[in-house]
């Protein structure tokens, strides 16, 4: 489902499709203890995608030459707190769960996200997109992107996954304009100051129902 050309050439991945209305522990089940303990008082849905997730984490870090790996815990915000010397990001929503690791040396910062390939609820999309944006969304969907305010929400958390690690400070939808191209790339120029980047550069794709985007600092 996920094409390669979606992360930096270091870059090593993992996904899973799941049943999106029965939740399987299995994962969860075999992670290691402290890693259950992050969301042991959660709800099952929430013990798979978290199980299922970090799953695909381990699988992608092994391929990385991590083996053994340690558990992946939580830092602050929920980020994910990878080996050293590894830059990284999971993603999971119905059905669908990915990671993708890549050596530090070669990427300081990544972000991954997907989310159902549907458009978003009117309400949601005014409290995402900037103007310019909006804009942007009426050529996508004349274009025949359907669901391309579900795009840039995705292509907006992915430039956040990739922020946060740099910099430990929250960045608000209304914080980054995201050119979204149709050839499948998109640039987000930040807009706080100080920034450690000008901008974030990253790659999308629609595949089998699911909007996927991610992110790369180098």
């Amino acid at each position: 489902m996920i094409d390669a050309q979606l992360f930096p050439p270091s870059s090593k991945f993992c996904y899973v499709v799941t049943d999106r209305d029965h939740p399987d522990l299995q994962n969860y089940l075999n992670l290691h203890p402290l890693e259950q303990a992050l969301v042991s008082r959660a709800v099952d849905i929430r013990k798979a995608e978290f199980g299922d997730a970090r799953w695909c984490a381990h699988q992608a870090l092994h391929e990385l030459g991590h083996s053994p790996n340690p558990p992946i815990l939580r830092g602050e915000r929920g980020m994910p707190l990878w080996p050293k010397n590894v830059a990284g990001s999971l993603t999971h929503t119905k059905g669908f769960r990915a990671a993708v690791v890549a050596p530090s040396s070669r990427v300081l910062s990544m972000g991954l996200d997907a989310e159902p390939a549907e458009p978003l609820p009117p309400e949601v999309v005014s409290s995402i997109a900037r103007p310019g944006e909006m804009a942007q969304l009426l050529r996508l969907r004349a274009g025949g992107l359907d669901c391309a305010d579900r795009l840039l929400f995705c292509a907006k958390e992915a430039t956040y996954k990739a922020w946060f690690p740099l910099t430990r400070r929250w960045l608000g939808f209304d914080e980054a304009e995201v050119d979204l191209r149709e050839d499948g790339t998109f640039i987000a120029y930040l807009l706080v100051r100080p920034t450690p980047v000008p901008f974030i550069a990253g790659r999308w794709m629609v595949r089998d129902g699911y909007v996927i985007a991610s992110t790369a600092v180098n």
